[in-house]
């Protein structure tokens, strides 16, 4: 649980470092590198990205992009 929390902490920051918007999508190969470089697994970030789809934070529209829905 506390690697899920973690990871989300970690994405939600990134979010934010990148600058992302409500409603303006991004290509998850945006997301994922630097979590990896950070020493983040795969499974923990498609985890923490599952979480925070079902909390409504991003919505994951497929062909590899993300959506915020929320402010970060």
């Amino acid at each position: 649980m506390t690697d899920r929390i973690d990871t989300k902490s970690a994405l939600m920051a990134l979010f934010k470092e990148l600058g992302l918007e409500p409603g303006v999508p991004i290509s998850l190969y945006g997301i994922g590198p630097p979590l990896v470089a950070q020493g983040i697994s795969q499974d923990s970030i498609v985890n923490a990205l599952d979480a925070l789809k079902e909390a409504g934070v991003i919505d994951l529209p497929g062909g590899n992009r993300l959506v915020l829905l929320v402010a970060s």
